[in-house]
């Protein structure tokens, strides 16, 4: 007889996901069937089940969710270094394994790439996303590669925040942040940019200028270490300025631009505040076009770069962190909803409330 899982399947577009009864995911020889525990429900999650957007989404039905936690149930085959009873956090990242950047160990580069329970670039990835369904379900399977192993004790509420701690993680590495650093950050309010706030205050930074909107919410990221953290809030006009009166009249060696789906005249801001030699990292989903004059360029010599995934060896750099108490994964307002509650939870987070907020099924 058949074994079965609860899941939710998404049947259209805009419409509610239907909680039902499924198979469970069989196994190819190097894959793991993961039980799981919770998953993260992303802010553009509300975006993805619903017309528009740039997504190239799974054929329907599906499952979404990513940012899967649960334990290992089983291992195929050929798996080896994992075994059942271990916990683990999935990671959404798909590839083809023989893909030439994926060989280079940049896969989030590869022409193959798909986020597992999300969504694709590429239409020929689409079979990737309907092989490995997402986590919004008691069962998930995935590439035994895609998979890292937590400390029994690592709350489910932290686990399920790792693809965005990591997220921030690469682009702040990637921005040469370390002790001593200032570090601007762009859309420091939303879930990204809060998370890049936390690890740089955790990788040493000693001057932290958060840039968003909401000034309350501002607020609330300053209380975290208010000797370190200074905020402008946009809402108060050009701030260019203003971050060159914070650093002495130099700009900040490391800008990481986490801004999410709006404009990008605030980004140019930013860039006209990045200290001569500094490096901005683009990590957000903004839209628009960045316009540098060629003059400004060969004038300061910034580099300017961009960053999408990490690698699941960073996300245990990240676990030994927040053990260690240098990044502090306390601070989150957890809104945990039942798998029977999905449609309520992807509809919260969709409200955006801000990146101190964790909004997660517990499965």
């Amino acid at each position: 007889m058949e074994k079965t899982m609860k899941a939710a399947r998404l049947y259209e577009l805009g419409k509610p996901l239907v909680i039902e009864e499924v198979p469970i995911p069989e196994l190819s020889d190097d894959d793991v069937l993961v039980e799981v525990k919770a998953t993260f429900v992303a802010p553009s999650m509300n975006d993805i089940l619903n017309p528009g957007g740039n997504f190239i989404r799974p054929a329907l039905p599906a499952i979404f969710g990513s940012d899967a936690v649960g334990i290992i149930s089983k291992v195929g085959n050929k798996v080896r270094g994992l075994k059942e009873g271990q916990k683990v956090w999935v990671n959404s990242i798909l590839y083809d394994k023989t893909d030439e950047y994926a060989l280079m160990g940049r896969e989030a580069l590869s022409d193959s790439m798909a986020f597992q329970g999300m969504f694709t670039f590429n239409p020929n990835n689409v079979p990737l996303l309907d092989e490995y369904q997402g986590g919004f379900a008691q069962y998930v399977k995935a590439p035994s590669t895609n998979v890292a192993i937590l400390p029994d004790n690592f709350p489910l509420e932290q686990a399920v925040r790792i693809g965005y701690l990591g997220t921030a993680y690469q682009a702040l590495k990637y921005a040469n942040v370390h002790y001593g650093s200032t570090v601007l950050i762009n859309g420091a309010t939303g879930t990204v940019g809060t998370s890049a706030v936390l690890l740089a205050l955790a990788m040493g930074a000693v001057k932290i200028i958060a840039v968003a909107n909401k000034k309350e919410r501002l607020e609330k990221i300053r209380q975290i270490n208010p000797s370190v953290i200074s905020t402008l809030s946009l809402l108060d006009g050009d701030v260019t300025g203003k971050i060159r009166e914070l650093t002495n009249g130099k700009g900040a060696g490391s800008f990481v631009d986490c801004l999410q789906y709006v404009d990008t005249q605030s980004t140019h801001q930013c860039l006209y505040a990045v200290k001569k030699g500094g490096t901005a990292v683009f990590v957000g989903g903004a839209t628009g076009n960045i316009n540098i004059p060629y003059g400004f360029l060969l004038g300061t010599e910034i580099k300017i770069t961009g960053s999408l995934w990490f690698h699941n060896f960073e996300a245990n750099e990240l676990v030994n962190l927040a053990q260690s108490g240098l990044l502090n994964l306390n601070l989150f307002d957890v809104k945990t909803f039942s798998l029977d509650e999905i449609n309520e939870a992807v509809a919260l987070a969709g409200s955006r409330l801000g990146g101190l907020t964790t909004v997660m099924v517990k499965i």
